[in-house]
């Protein structure tokens, strides 16, 4: 048993189980890899549980084409992340799957932040790049509860690229106005009231768009195939209710084509300036802050936008009136402002607590 350099890196040689057992050979890049190699299989051969490695020899294209087969089709973005995944795949040079490590999505991850993105002059975002990571490790992951793949998810200990806290942009109320005064000289007959209909509900604009009569009832807006499968029924004004009506199909979508490129084009007139991606999602945060700014309850939010989890609508609870006012009174320096008396109060009402705290 040894460890020596070859041609194509560093070979570990190791039997497991002792002289007698079966014999490990693996060539590895580094000569450390090679040796964390042969610990870990002594390790398990001297606790019992080591077994004979996996002769799996599909690629990692295999890989995803066998997680789309058995879930990825079930997905209602599906076809879309396998495109994407066979994407990755290339880039990677579709290596044999058992043999891709954790320091090969690195490397792959650092070329791949000095990329630009297609059709555009802007280098490929972290966040993107994160998106991969996760829809490549989430094939390993599904693979393995499905016991399709015997071995580990090399991705399982990577970290993720740490990200800034988005800033939360929406319109204040005098953009709204301005916004909604330009999309109603669009030529689009539909643009000015899918926006409404998100500025008053808070959907994004494809669960807008897409909209059926059927979904439109009882002074409710019905929104049943959301992106997370979450059903919910947001309240709307009579007025708004009878707008979609008016002119429209009683049964079946209630806006033909696509109007994305309308509100684009209002957006870029009125030289509003959103981050990539916000487009038209502005109106839903819009309408979440303003929801918040105006005294909203925080777990009605959560309801009303469909959001699984509270975390997801915490992020606006920044935007309520009270929330950190009393850092305005409870700093330092306000209360040097203060009436001496009052300080001295406040001040003895605190020494008072600690010493009964210590004595308890």
């Amino acid at each position: 048993m040894a460890i020596r350099k070859v041609k194509s890196g560093w070979e570990a040689d190791v039997r497991p189980e002792g002289v007698g057992g079966p014999r490990l050979r693996r060539i590895f890049r580094k000569k450390r890899e090679a040796e964390q190699f042969e610990i870990d299989q002594k390790a398990l051969g001297n606790q019992g549980d080591w077994k004979p490695p996996v002769k799996d020899k599909r690629r990692l294209e295999d890989l995803v084409e066998d997680w789309y087969n058995l879930h990825g089709h079930t997905l209602k973005d599906g076809k879309k992340r396998k495109g994407k995944l066979e994407a990755i795949c290339k880039r990677l040079g579709n290596p044999v799957a058992r043999t891709f490590t954790g320091e090969d999505f690195l490397r792959y991850r650092n070329q791949r932040l000095e990329e630009k993105q297609e059709k555009r002059d802007k280098l490929i975002s972290p966040n993107n790049v994160n998106h991969e990571h996760a829809y490549l490790s989430a094939v390993f992951g599904t693979l393995i509860k499905l016991r399709n793949w015997k071995l580990d998810n090399p991705l399982k200990n990577v970290p993720k690229i740490r990200l800034d806290e988005q800033e939360l942009v929406y319109l204040e109320l005098s953009e709204m106005r301005a916004l909604l005064e330009e999309l109603e000289r669009s030529r689009n007959p539909d643009v000015l009231l899918i926006a409404r209909l998100c500025l008053a509900t808070g959907a994004r604009w494809g669960e807008a768009e897409n909209l059926r009569a059927e979904q439109v009832r009882q002074g409710k807006v019905h929104y049943i195939k959301t992106k997370n499968s979450k059903a919910r029924a947001v309240p709307i004004s009579s007025e708004l209710e009878e707008d979609l009506r008016r002119g429209r199909p009683r049964i079946g979508r209630l806006f033909q084509g696509t109007s994305h490129q309308a509100f684009r084009g209002a957006i870029e007139r009125l030289g509003i300036h959103l981050p990539d991606g916000q487009m038209t999602h502005v109106l839903r945060h819009t309408f979440a802050s303003h929801y918040v700014m105006d005294d909203g309850n925080i777990l009605k939010l959560k309801d009303i936008l469909g959001h699984k989890t509270l975390a997801m609508t915490i992020r606006y609870a920044k935007l309520a009136p009270k929330h950190l006012a009393d850092a305005t009174t409870k700093n330092p320096l306000a209360q040097l402002d203060r009436p001496q008396s009052v300080h001295q109060n406040e001040q003895k009402e605190g020494e008072t607590c600690a010493r009964k705290a210590v004595s308890h």
